[in-house]
């Protein structure tokens, strides 16, 4: 039995998945991989109990990052 690669794949910045080249290689490279048996995924995000904050004013969203396309800025007021 032959151990596969250990990968870090970071979700990036919101328009890496927009960079057709990257997305490109991103294929190929998955592509030429062995097909794995199980996959393990360990994230920083976590679920706990839900936390609230309320107000009766209308509150701004704010974003941690900046220097994007303005579209990942706009709320969706659908």
């Amino acid at each position: 039995m032959t151990a596969l690669p250990v990968l870090y794949i970071s979700h990036g910045a919101p328009p890496t998945f927009e960079d057709p080249d990257w997305m490109r290689q991103l294929n190929d490279w998955a592509r030429a991989l062995p097909r794995p048996k199980a996959i393990l995924i360990v994230s920083a995000h976590w679920e706990s109990d839900d936390l609230g904050i309320t107000s009766t004013q209308h509150t701004e969203l704010v974003y941690d990052f900046g220097g994007f396309s303005p579209r990942y800025a706009e709320r969706d007021r659908g």
